[in-house]
């Protein structure tokens, strides 16, 4: 136990080292002379916020649109996966977990190819980020749908006289809550993050948050690309909390 302890608490500070140093870089004025070289400031992070909140709104409503379109598909895929038996069962189900195995740039070229038309009106970007996030939502719902103890609950409602819509306000989406704030929220933030597959899918005019943080990186100085970092961060980490409250477990063991 305290071994395992130990590395626990070396690969928390591991991972959140960075984020102190992320904050001092944005908050310096000439970092390339050291810590706080030249003053503390904040008028980084207002030039990173002016550059990147069109992005970051876009971001926002892709994530949106797509987590609207995960929902409609996969819920009932899950649905179907977790409560019937049927010929191609276990195909549908390696089916939809593809895109998990295949990299994000197979993905892009493969709707590029497919769909040239589409890309300039965004359409091939939400399908790509669809694509990429509908697994992890499936995943996350089917065992919660395959509960014995949920099943036998609405076999009782029916047998009461319970509609089909009925148990699934009254006792279905109750026992399942957690599990799908946790799948949307899980949805949201992947969709926030993606970049692979938006890196080959996006145009000038349907540009995401993080290829802008990438471009930022590459032609902007160190600290405007921390303050955008750090914008970027603002948006995913208090979702990624939100999955650990509300379901960690359950998309782990999905």
């Amino acid at each position: 136990m305290a071994i395992g302890r130990g590395f626990t608490w070396f690969a928390v500070l591991l991972c959140l080292a960075p984020m102190p140093l992320l904050l001092v870089v944005a908050t310096t004025a000439n970092w390339p002379l050291g810590f706080w070289a030249g003053g503390f400031t904040l008028g980084w992070l207002r030039e990173g916020w002016a550059t990147v909140h069109p992005y970051a709104l876009f971001s926002l409503r892709l994530a949106l649109t797509v987590l609207a379109i995960d929902l409609a598909v996969g819920l009932p895929a899950a649905w179907l996966i977790a409560r019937h038996a049927f010929p191609g069962r276990q195909a549908l189900l390696a089916l939809i977990n593809v895109p998990l195995a295949v990299p994000g740039i197979a993905i892009a070229l493969a709707l590029i190819l497919a769909y040239p038309l589409a890309r300039a009106s965004g359409l091939l970007l939400i399908a790509g980020q669809v694509v990429y996030t509908l697994p992890f939502l499936v995943a996350t719902l089917a065992p919660a749908l395959a509960q014995p103890a949920l099943i036998e609950r609405e076999a009782v409602a029916r047998t009461l006289g319970a509609s089909a819509m009925q148990r699934l306000l009254y006792i279905t989406l109750p026992a399942i809550r957690s599990a799908l704030l946790a799948a949307l929220i899980l949805v949201f933030t992947l969709s926030m993050g993606e970049f692979n597959v938006s890196f080959f899918l996006f145009t000038p005019l349907n540009k995401t948050l993080p290829i802008e943080l990438y471009s930022a990186y590459i032609t902007n100085r160190v600290e405007v690309a921390a303050a955008i970092t750090l914008i970027f961060l603002a948006f995913v980490v208090p979702a990624a909390i939100a999955i650990e409250r509300l379901g960690g477990s359950k998309i782990g063991q999905a």
